[in-house]
């Protein structure tokens, strides 16, 4: 999701990232955002996660035989989260700021479904509404892909800077 708002980046992007934690997503550790700066990008970042990859690649097999068996509602039987990287982002744009918020499913997981999304909606929702009410939403547009154009939200940046895959 791209977000256009009059506001200056920083605030933005603190924004995006505390409304993504009190949804459930992890800050990453990774010094992601230290990375991002170091290169010279135009951009600040932010790394959060949701699932874990060891966890769910361990446990799919397990979880696929018991789905549906009733016994997913013991602790031990659940389906793990689908692990996911959400690159929160942001840059000074001439009227303010641009603000992405992506996601990747890494396909190292066990786990085909997309948990990470219907956290999103709400989040990019409680945003949207957030920025309206404060009256400095210019734009919400759906992004069906981002460019490989350095964008710490790219697939290339990702893989090159965090590894994921």
């Amino acid at each position: 999701m791209r977000f256009l708002i009059q506001t200056d980046a920083a605030s933005a992007l603190e924004v995006a990232r505390c409304d993504l934690v009190a949804q459930g997503f992890a800050a990453g550790g990774s010094g992601f955002g230290e990375r991002v700066a170091q290169s010279g990008s135009e951009w600040i970042a932010h790394d959060l996660y949701l699932g874990d990859v060891g966890i769910s690649r361990k446990r799919g097999v397990l979880t696929w035989l018991l789905e549906d068996t009733g016994l997913e509602l013991i602790v031990p039987f659940r389906r793990p989260a689908t692990p996911t990287l959400i690159v929160a982002c942001a840059r000074p744009t001439q009227g303010g700021a641009e603000l992405v918020i992506a996601s990747h499913v890494s396909v190292r997981g066990a786990s085909e479904s997309n948990d990470a999304a219907p956290l999103l909606r709400s989040v990019w929702n409680r945003l949207e509404e957030r920025f309206r009410a404060e009256g400095v939403l210019v734009s919400r547009e759906k992004l069906w892909q981002i460019e490989n154009d350095g964008s710490p939200a790219s697939q290339k940046v990702v893989r090159d800077l965090l590894g994921w895959r």
